[in-house]
């Protein structure tokens, strides 16, 4: 008999994931609503805040995925790995393409620079959540099928 598989994410930091990245999006939403700002510039702001979440998302799969293909690799040097070196590529350079630009904006920015570390502050947030609720979600995925099959086989 194996023994009981143990949950990697209790509830409770699945739920915080979750409410970090809700919070960092509405705090930084409504920075943007309050700023007495050209609709331009508040796209900009939005689509930068986008472009980083994406890009934090997938460069967390792919660095996660390429670690458990290195693994695999190790054990099967016949196991085909889950991303090219092009996509890991582009994931990366989004994230700084992302990065820089914000910051480029933010550093020209007529602003005081209490308004321009509350961005920053909030931009951290938002991308730092974004990756726990993908890793979140890819392991409570893969913790509900290794369950399932456990339930199955009694």
């Amino acid at each position: 008999m194996y023994p009981k598989y143990q949950k990697r994410n209790t509830a409770a930091f699945t739920a915080a994931s979750y409410f970090a990245l809700a919070a960092g999006i509405f705090l930084y939403c409504l920075g943007i609503y309050n700023a007495d700002w050209e609709l331009n510039v508040k796209g900009y702001y939005l689509l930068c805040m986008f472009l980083i979440i994406i890009t934090s998302i997938a460069t967390q799969k792919v660095v996660r995925d390429n670690a458990e293909d290195k693994e695999l690799r190790s054990e099967n040097p016949k196991h085909r790995m889950r991303n090219t070196p092009a996509f890991t590529g582009m994931a990366v350079a989004g994230l700084v393409i992302g990065f820089a630009m914000f910051f480029i904006g933010l550093f020209n920015a007529p602003f005081e620079l209490n308004v321009k570390g509350y961005y920053i502050a909030v931009m951290l947030l938002i991308s730092y959540s974004a990756i726990g609720v993908q890793k979140v979600t890819r392991d409570n995925a893969e913790d509900k099928e290794i369950l399932d099959n456990q339930n199955m086989n009694g």
